[in-house]
């Protein structure tokens, strides 16, 4: 008996020791656990910031080589000696190419998927970089131009379906697509700041070179990071529909080339209403090939979703606002005020500053709260705004007293609109369709830069034209008070300075006030946009309130 209390008491005391040392065992292993989800938590926020890193480097470099070229084109036209004829065609190659391409690039992003899409792109984009900065001659510059739209166009609807892919949470998509949108806008401003010092104090060809350095950091951070397609996320042919993905590319080519014929010659010109109708009615067959296609390659919900079709048309706009206004700001600064390049890309910065503020604030704070519906229309008013201010311009008015606050409202209305068109354009969206509704975000953005482009520089040509005709008979006047009154004949050395300084007042004067011209056809044009946005989101609204309704109604 004594053994048998001996080893009740051994058993009790083990019983007690094992029982004991359960909830031990158990919190060591919920520690463990808890370190372990740390631990990956950490691994997947490093691999957030290095992916977006390298879509904002990446995308720092698209926008850049944009606006870069345009400083560095007087210089790059002495050096291969280019006729006044070739020399547009160095900027004109490469949006034809991203434009024409950039809907084949988002069905490419999904048959290859983002990783493979991306690495091709940035690999392609440098090397041909590095053939236009050592380019013997225009053929090969222009080559190499068209070459790097094109890698362009498959890189830039990567970008926005790899952030789609990456971050899923409401906030943290805000924040990424608020950053990548900040990113188009500063990369244009700092484009002509890097254009004028890079040729100012090297030479042209780094313009081009530059691309290559940005390429290697964006390739180093995404090298890692990038995510491994899943299944059913890339597709396995080409298209189906080869001849509605014909049909788009052609269509948005024929357009962005009419604009650019607009641009050299005149809206009334053959050649731009030939190609603008040719374009017209390919996308228009396109929409109605994708419409009864079996498998269509842009399949029409995409488009036809009311949030996705206001961040289509937000991006039109803010392309055309802002390219367009900064043909005008640019001759504005280097001919009204004689900056140099690289000043009149520093006084550009304010742009830059309001962008930055603006996508942050709305990113974090504003879009959460107010909602796409709200953002789009506000932004485009914002922009509007902007562009009112501006159009006080006149010959005495200084920096800081219009272009100074013009230039930064158009950022706040720039950073409020483009970020939210970025995240809205693509959510929703599943993995395998993602690079397409890319796609149509970057060429409706492509579209509108190229229309408002070539419709501002058209109108400001023919607004100069018409101010000088009618401003003739008081040019003569003004002329003959001052030989007058210096005593000079018109002929003498004397006589000839004045008449041309007198007119180059008039033609200073023609320019500015084709500016004001200008500046309001944008406040109408962005106001109308902002109103059409304001009326489609008040009309979603209102059905979808009705319809929860009487789904509600329904239900016993």
């Amino acid at each position: 008996m004594a053994a048998d209390k001996e080893n009740t008491a051994s058993g009790g005391t083990s019983a007690v020791k094992t029982s004991s040392t359960r909830p031990d065992r158990a919190g060591a292993s919920d520690h463990s656990d808890a370190t372990a989800d740390q631990r990956t938590s950490q691994r997947d926020q490093r691999r957030k910031r290095a992916v977006m890193t390298s879509a904002v480097t990446t995308q720092l470099m698209i926008v850049l080589d944009m606006t870069i070229i345009a400083v560095a084109l007087p210089d790059m036209q002495e050096s291969l000696k280019m006729t006044a004829a070739e020399r547009p065609w160095v900027v004109t190659a490469y949006t034809l190419a991203f434009g024409g391409l950039v809907l084949f690039g988002g069905r490419l992003t999904a048959i290859l998927g983002i990783r493979r899409a991306y690495h091709i792109g940035l690999t392609g984009f440098a090397v041909s970089s590095l053939v236009a900065g050592i380019a013997p001659s225009f053929a090969v510059l222009a080559s190499a131009r068209a070459s790097q739209g094109a890698f362009g166009a498959l890189l830039a609807p990567t970008l926005l379906a790899l952030l789609n892919a990456t971050f899923t949470d409401r906030n943290e998509r805000g924040r990424a697509f608020a950053t990548l949108g900040a990113t188009g806008g500063v990369g244009a401003a700092t484009g002509l700041i890097l254009g004028g010092a890079l040729t100012d104090l090297l030479d042209w060809r780094w313009a081009l070179y530059i691309n290559m350095f940005i390429a290697v950091v964006a390739f180093l951070f995404g090298r890692r990071s990038l995510p491994t397609p899943r299944a059913g996320e890339r597709s396995s042919a080409l298209a189906e529909d080869v001849f509605g993905l014909a049909l788009g590319c052609i269509g948005i080519f024929s357009l962005v080339f009419g604009f650019d014929q607009a641009e050299r010659h005149s809206w009334g010109a053959r050649s731009t209403v030939a190609w603008l109708a040719v374009g017209g009615a390919l996308l228009v067959a396109f929409v109605v090939r994708e419409r009864f296609a079996h498998a269509p390659v842009l399949p029409l919900w995409i488009v036809s979703d009311p949030t996705r079709a206001g961040s289509y048309l937000t991006q039109f706009m803010v392309g055309a606002g802002q390219m367009g206004s900064v043909v005008y700001i640019t001759y504005y600064f280097q001919r009204h005020f004689d900056y140099s390049p690289m000043r009149t890309g520093l006084a550009m910065l304010p742009m830059v500053f309001g962008i930055v503020v603006s996508a942050t604030v709305v990113g974090q704070a504003l879009l959460p709260r107010l909602g796409v519906k709200f953002m789009l229309p506000a932004g485009l008013a914002v922009s509007a705004i902007a562009f009112l201010i501006l159009s006080r311009v006149t010959v005495d008015a200084d920096y800081a007293q219009v272009a100074l606050p013009g230039l930064i409202v158009l950022g706040l209305g720039v950073g409020c609109a483009s970020p939210v068109a970025f995240n809205a354009g693509t959510r929703g969206v599943p993995g395998s369709r993602a690079g397409l509704a890319s796609a149509v975000l970057n060429a409706s953005q492509q579209i509108g830069s190229s229309l408002g482009v070539a419709a501002l520089a058209t109108y400001a040509s023919q607004h100069a034209r018409d101010y000088a005709a009618s401003h003739a008979g008081q040019l003569k006047e003004m002329a003959a008070q001052a030989l007058a009154k210096a005593q000079a004949l018109p002929n003498s050395p004397e006589g000839k300075r004045i008449i041309g300084g007198l007119r180059g007042q008039l033609a200073d004067q023609a320019q500015i006030s084709a500016y004001r011209g200008g500046f309001m056809v944008l406040v109408w044009a962005l106001a109308a946009g902002a109103l059409l946005l304001a009326i489609g989101a008040a009309v979603a609204t209102f059905r979808a309130r009705r319809q929860a309704a009487q789904a509600r109604a329904s239900q016993p």
